[in-house]
């Protein structure tokens, strides 16, 4: 097919979403114009301050849970446009060299307040910023500290967050062999783009050649699963250019991709540039009507060449491929053990959060007083509780109202039943006696459902509130 069939294709589809009726039903945000990527509930920037005294207290005597890993590292060839989180930018060796040693000591600060020899993970993500931009040294440093300090032996995955030029040439294909000696089996890359202008003005350094080198280096090192990370609604961005992309990225032969709508609104530790591109030259953004048509479009093309949506908004031929963290963490509610700056932290119904801290100075000043860098954090009500246990499988995947019991000791129709009966009404939940789950409608617009089930402190927009209850009364 060409473009035009594609988008024809698309739009015949998409006619049957009902857009229009649940812009009316008041559940999108400006009537979709905006919306809230729910990551995790309550959102990670609305805590409060706290230290790590809640997060370790009467550790032992807490309901234990099965945990797996995050570890965060800064360090960033460029400060993309879209990037809400705490990056440093060609940092030299020596400042690469200083984070790992405090890294490390927060590493048996943590497991010492857990009070345990090796922290227990059984998946294991290591995001960024972008961990491949250590050396071949720091990244073997890193990488036998991480497998001294965690338990790895029940650890079903562990992915690397990878940026292309950091894979290239004779240095790349070292890191990528010294990954897979370590037991990293999959790659999540961010590439963002296969259209080098707009590769550019997100202020990224790789174009879509160094993407295809890179891949082929991964492939080379004997890491069988590749991941790639698209983002549409960019400025600049054209239904026309989208498709081109994700034609390209079928091509690859990879073991999948998520998809990502440009993120404007904070959600991370720094306002990213793109928030004053957005204040100053709005028009260059794309219209709401076609931002959805580039999602729409990215679902068919994805399901035409056989990449199925294994959990919202990630493509896969296998299930097995995607981020196991991801899973564990959204669909089973995992704890998080979670170490360096701006990293998360979920024990056993504590939330905790790492300083945020660009000049690493306070992440630093925190480890150096025997403590683990946390400065805000949640711990969890009754009611948080109940929200997170249905909205994050609800979002990802489906929920079970026998894991949801277990997990709760609630009913599941006792708790939401109003607020699904009415979900229900307009097309966007099914459910049987053993699974509440998005229908297609629903998943298109998944974060919008979800947020339909946040207390009421927590709504990140104000003009959804409310909108179940008059959808009932209709």
């Amino acid at each position: 097919m060409n473009v035009q069939d594609w988008i024809a294709l698309a739009k015949n589809e998409m006619a049957t979403l009902g857009i229009e009726e649940l812009r009316d039903s008041g559940i999108l945000p400006e009537r979709g114009k905006k919306f809230f990527p729910v990551i995790a509930y309550p959102p990670l920037t609305m805590y409060s301050d706290m230290d790590q005294e809640p997060l370790f207290a009467k550790f032992s005597e807490r309901q234990a849970n099965t945990t797996i890993a995050y570890l965060h590292i800064p360090f960033c060839p460029s400060r993309c446009t879209f990037c809400h989180w705490i990056t440093k930018t060609k940092s030299r060796a020596e400042e690469v060299d200083d984070y790992l040693d405090y890294l490390e000591r927060e590493m048996i600060h943590y497991k010492r307040n857990m009070g345990i020899e090796a922290i227990p993970a059984r998946s294991v993500l290591v995001g960024g910023g972008t961990p491949t931009y250590l050396s071949p040294r720091q990244m073997e440093r890193f990488l036998r500290a991480l497998t001294q300090h965690f338990d790895l032996s029940a650890c079903t995955q562990l992915t690397m967050e990878a940026e292309p030029t950091t894979l290239l040439g004779d240095e790349g294909l070292e890191k990528l062999k010294i990954m897979k000696q370590y037991g990293v089996n999959r790659i999540s890359m961010g590439v963002q783009s296969f259209d080098d202008p707009i590769l550019a003005y997100m202020g990224r350094v790789h174009t879509a050649n160094d993407t295809e080198a890179a891949i082929a280096q991964i492939r080379k090192a004997g890491i069988d699963n590749i991941f790639i990370d698209l983002i549409y609604g960019y400025p600049n961005q054209s239904a026309e250019q989208w498709i081109a992309n994700m034609l390209k990225t079928v091509s690859l032969d990879i073991e999948g991709w998520q998809l990502y709508r440009l993120r404007v609104t904070q959600h991370g530790d720094r306002p990213g540039n793109i928030i004053s591109q957005y204040s100053k030259k709005p028009e260059r953004f794309p219209e709401t009507e076609e931002v959805f048509l580039m999602k729409y479009l990215g679902i068919l093309i994805s399901k035409h060449f056989g990449y199925e949506e294994q959990q919202t908004r990630i493509f896969a031929r296998k299930p097995d491929d995607i981020s196991h963290y991801l899973r564990d963490w959204c669909c089973d509610l995992a704890d998080v053990a979670g170490v360096g700056v701006s990293s998360w932290s979920n024990l056993r119904g504590v939330f905790a959060l790492n300083v945020g801290d660009q000049s690493l100075e306070q992440y630093y000043g925190l480890i150096d007083q025997g403590k683990v860098a946390i400065n805000r954090g949640k711990i969890r009500t009754r009611d948080d509780e109940l929200r997170r246990s249905f909205i994050l499988p609800l979002k990802n995947m489906k929920v079970s109202r026998q894991d949801f019991a277990a997990h709760t000791g609630a009913d599941l129709m006792a708790c939401f039943g109003k607020e699904i009966n009415s979900l229900k009404d307009i097309g966007l939940l099914q459910e049987d006696l053993t699974h509440v789950w998005l229908t297609t409608t629903g998943r298109f617009f998944a974060d919008e459902v979800a947020t339909q089930f946040f207390n009421p402190n927590y709504m990140p927009f104000k003009d959804v509130e409310g909108a179940l209850k008059k959808i009932a009364r209709a």
